[in-house]
């Protein structure tokens, strides 16, 4: 281009300006407007040629165009500004031509910033109106006071929109898009569910597992386990959106249950954008409930009613770990009653910690705040295997009405399952007829499509097979029902079965939260007090030993027997029942006695007074000897001719008397006197026998023995039996 006299150049242009780049900078706002809007973009790219008219040859002439599309609004997501910005930073340009300033910038911060670098770097900008020199003071103030305009602008046609879209919401008009499972009626506008029944049966499926397992990784396991899929909606721009399948995910169903719209209900304003002009990063929140811009139940069919979700929506929340008056949801840890545990002493939730290989039932929520002591702890292990106990002691036959209506929710849940099954296979085969009809409406001779539409059929067909093998394997592999006997047999086994690891721990831990609310544990000095609240408000005390080195199983066994057993009866009961000691050795006398005592257990037959049960119904021969007067040898006479009945281990020198009212009437001189008695000091005059004879003859015939006073002295009677005196 030959060279412009000086004289025509504006008076602003400068030698030094023509010696750099002319930018002309082009942006639209959307990609519908560079679709639809061309006339405004024609006329950017016309700038150009204004560039060339004031002097810049075409080799000094750049064009950038990498924002279309992009909104001015801010300019970090703006990669052609930014460029324009770093040229002009390294004295690159002469001058910028936008077509207007808003072409350039929305907001003063940018436009300020290119204002205050084009003066320090002497660049002109230009637009349709004129030419500016941003170094003098009044082109200065008119860039100024069009940066602000465009700004205004920008922000009125923003707010006119976002009222107009408020408005609209606000009366459950504005067109939203939808999920999965809904469809917009095309003449009325009205959300209707989706008409294809197996989308329809697969998200109610979705719900009706999750009120059953409360959980969404359960409901993920369940689907996974029934090789079920979970509908979804793509999105294709200028060609609608069309519902596929594939396999279910947690994100997927979690997304299911958190949204109202599958409760009927209709909701705008749920999230907001905010941007950080700073960090030039764009974040999206969650707005609570009470700040939506609209809330409106009831507005189209839904899968659920507005309380079930609620439940749901509460439920997910007590399920987070980090939630502290929820228990969470079970988990594949190995304890048992997490979630469920709660400190007596403070009614703080106590959480799970480990150490080395063993967990902890922990109170120190405040010694991780504040540093104070910890509240209370308590072995995991040992908790857990005495409620257990506790549990499988309350399933017992009474539960078999509830495991019958178990069994018939089964049932009706196997024939969903089934019922997705045969929609999914009824789909598969219309997909495949309708890939054949396709292959033979074309022209044979036509083999570029023929043979594209032959594959398609092809794949249709072997995914169709390949489902319907995957169905007959399931029928092949299906559990028959279980019958009443069956159930009576598992409930009589339940503890072989659940102690044997044939029942995973989530599953445990299920069925403990079905009859188990909380589990309050307190601290004492050699034992851990349990109360175990059941659903229902009924309570249950366990005593939790400190020291426990042995299964549950076992201390609540020795528990049980310890009241009315010497400690050689229960060792020999135990070896019987095939239970050893922590080391694998039977037991013995001794072993049973140092096994109480670590533990604490009480017995009502053992000398001592601080392990002995106060109301076992047995006392020692010394004592007994005490209650009626006489001597000890006396006492044990008495045990042998069957006066008394009691019991000794044999080398044990211990004789314990099983002692009653009716016993102590019956010896201590004040029973009623019968006319029916006979004297044994009689007896033994007519059979020429020693006391001690016709005293065990008596108690071998079933015959009443008392003592009775005469005077001063005691003598012992018989009262001869019904069934002897019939006779």
């Amino acid at each position: 281009m030959s060279q412009i006299p000086a004289q025509i150049l504006p008076a602003k242009v400068l030698p030094a300006h023509l010696k750099r780049m002319a930018v002309i900078y082009i942006r639209q706002s959307s990609p519908l407007q560079v679709e639809q809007n061309a006339e405004g973009r024609h006329r950017q790219y016309q700038l150009a040629g204004r560039a060339g008219l004031l002097g810049w040859p075409e080799e000094r002439r750049l064009v950038i165009d990498d924002d279309l599309g992009v909104s001015g609004a801010q300019s970090y997501n703006r990669p052609g500004y930014q460029r324009l910005i770093s040229m002009v930073a390294l004295r690159e340009v002469g001058i910028v031509f936008g077509l207007e300033v808003s072409r350039l910038a929305r907001n003063c911060l940018d436009w300020y910033q290119l204002l205050e670098l084009a003066a320090a770097f002497d660049v002109l900008i230009a637009d349709e109106d004129g030419l500016y020199d941003p170094a003098d003071f009044n082109d200065r103030m008119l860039l100024g006071l069009k940066g602000t305009f465009s700004e205004i602008e920008h922000y009125q046609i923003r707010a006119r929109l976002v009222r107009g879209r408020l408005s609209k919401a606000r009366r459950g008009e504005l067109a939203l898009p939808l999920p999965v499972g809904f469809e917009q009626d095309a003449l009325t506008g009205a959300i209707r569910l989706s008409p294809d029944e197996s989308v329809r049966h697969a998200i109610a499926r979705v719900f009706d597992l999750f009120a059953a397992f409360g959980s969404v990784r359960g409901v993920l396991r369940h689907l996974r386990r029934a090789g079920l899929e979970l509908p979804h909606r793509t999105v294709s721009r200028g060609l609608g959106s069309r519902v596929g399948w594939r396999r279910p995910s947690y994100d997927a169903i979690y997304q299911m249950l958190t949204n109202p719209v599958y409760a009927g209900v209709y909701c705008f304003g749920k999230r907001r954008s905010r941007v950080d002009p700073v960090a030039h990063t764009r974040q999206v929140v969650r707005v609570e409930r009470g700040d939506w811009a609209a809330f409106l139940p009831d507005h189209h069919p839904g899968y659920l009613s507005l309380a079930e979700f609620e439940a749901n929506v509460e439920r997910l929340r007590e399920n987070r770990s980090s939630f502290e008056t929820g228990p969470g949801a079970p988990r594949a840890g190995a304890t048992l009653l997490q979630g469920l545990v709660y400190c007596q002493r403070c009614g703080q939730r106590m959480r799970v910690r480990y150490s080395g290989n063993a967990a902890y039932y922990c109170c120190d929520r405040d010694h991780r705040r504040f540093g104070e002591p910890i509240c209370g702890w308590a072995s995991a292990k040992r908790v857990d295997a005495l409620v257990e106990e506790l549990v499988l002691g309350v399933l017992n036959e009474g539960t078999l009405e509830l495991s019958l209506e178990h069994a018939r929710r089964l049932e009706e849940e196997e024939a969903q399952v089934d019922r997705q099954w045969r929609e999914r296979l009824q789909r598969l085969e219309y997909e495949c007829k309708l890939a054949r009809t396709r292959y033979e409406m074309v022209d044979p001779e036509n083999r570029l499509v023929a043979r594209t539409l032959e594959a398609e059929w092809e794949a249709r067909l072997a995914e169709l097979e390949s489902a319907q093998q995957a169905h007959r394997r399931r029928l092949a592999a299906e559990p028959l029902p279980c019958t009443l006997a069956e159930m009576r047999e598992v409930l009589a086994d339940l503890s072989r079965y659940w102690y044997a690891g044939d029942i995973a721990p989530p599953e445990k831990k299920d069925l403990l939260r079905c009859v188990v609310e909380r589990v309050f544990l307190r601290r004492e000095e050699k034992m851990i007090r349990a109360e175990v609240v059941w659903f229902g408000g009924a309570r249950s005390a366990l005593d939790v030993p400190k020291y426990l080195f042995t299964p549950g199983r076992i201390y609540h066994r020795v528990r049980e027997l310890a009241g009315a057993h010497t400690d050689a009866e229960i060792a020999a009961l135990l070896n019987a029942e095939g239970c050893r000691t922590v080391k694998g050795r039977p037991w013995t006398v001794k072993r049973m006695l140092d096994f109480r005592r670590s533990n604490a257990i009480a017995s009502g037959l053992t000398a001592s007074p601080n392990l002995r049960l106060p109301s076992s119904g047995y006392l020692l021969s010394s004592e007994v000897a005490e209650a009626l007067g006489v001597n000890q040898s006396a006492v044990q006479r008495w045990f042998r001719c069957g006066v008394l009945e009691g019991k000794q281990d044999q080398g044990q020198s211990q004789l314990w008397i099983a002692w009653s009212a009716e016993v102590a009437q019956r010896l201590d001189g004040s029973a009623p006197v019968d006319r029916r008695m006979v004297s044994v000091r009689r007896l033994c005059a007519e059979q020429a026998k020693d006391p001690d004879e016709i005293l065990r003859w008596a108690r071998s015939e079933g015959h009443g023995i008392f003592r009775l006073r005469r005077g001063s002295t005691f003598r012992f009677y018989i009262l001869p039996a019904p069934s002897s005196e019939t006779r």
